[in-house]
């Protein structure tokens, strides 16, 4: 049967607005304040203790004769020694197939536990990293303003140029010194190459000896980036040059 109009309904409950819940990121590192950050950073430290002890009591539990190792007896020379035969060469073959299978079990079981709490440690170990890196970021990310204003407020008073030509390239090339050193210690610090206070600190400890260095400038009535000063001193050094030069061409007879 044919028809002019089809009406069809489609069901767009699934596309409506659903306010997340406040306690979905809550154990997010950065979410977390200074005081719940040191309360996590405390908690991870615990636990990787707990991985060591355990590491160290499965693998006694694997090799209990590992905990009877004694070094307190003198090493014997062993050249008197002839060498001896092979442990498993002195048993029967049903029993030495038992025990050669035996101890390839217990090999493999304790790799398997050792393989497990490796990745635990890891784990934990880089999540201890993010905590800190988060930890040090509220505080470097603060300093790095203090640090911006100590480049930028000599910077203003040295070039003395009006309009924003000058001064917003000078602005643009020292945020992007710092981004780029900030993402750069903040890479090296998540993969473990860096320490996180080192990485989170590496853009401030960088600018802060420019920023020393202009407001010595600027406190001096420096002519740093006065192109007439430079202009100068490349005048009076062509000179000082070419008189040297001629000095050196005149030949020492005629110098009286």
């Amino acid at each position: 049967m044919g028809f002019k109009e089809y009406t069809k309904q489609f069901d767009l409950s699934s596309l409506q607005f659903r306010k997340t819940s406040d306690s979905l990121y809550q154990n997010n590192q950065q979410m977390r304040n200074m005081r719940q950050l040191n309360y996590a950073i405390d908690s991870i430290k615990r636990d990787l203790l707990k991985i060591k002890s355990s590491t160290k009591k499965e693998g006694l539990a694997f090799f209990p004769f590992a905990a009877y190792l004694d070094t307190g007896w003198k090493t014997p020379d062993t050249a008197q020694f002839k060498k001896a035969n092979r442990f498993d060469s002195v048993l029967p073959d049903s029993l030495r197939a038992f025990i050669n299978s035996k101890a390839y079990q217990q090999t493999l079981s304790a790799k398997s536990v050792n393989d497990r709490l490796v990745v635990e440690y890891e784990s934990k170990e880089r999540d201890l990293r993010l905590h800190q890196i988060e930890w040090h970021r509220k505080i470097a990310l603060a300093a790095a303003c203090l640090v911006l204003f100590l480049i930028g407020a000599p910077l203003g008073s040295i070039i003395r140029k009006g309009g924003l030509g000058t001064p917003l390239i000078f602005a643009i090339i020292f945020f992007m010194i710092f981004y780029f050193l900030s993402n750069t210690g903040q890479k090296f610090a998540k993969e473990g190459a860096m320490s996180p206070f080192m990485g989170m600190w590496l853009s401030t400890f960088v600018l802060v000896p420019v920023g020393i260095f202009l407001t010595y400038k600027a406190l001096k009535d420096s002519q740093l980036f006065n192109k007439e000063f430079y202009f100068r001193v490349k005048t009076n050094l062509g000179k000082m040059i070419r008189k040297a030069q001629h000095s050196s061409a005149v030949p020492q007879g005629e110098i009286k």
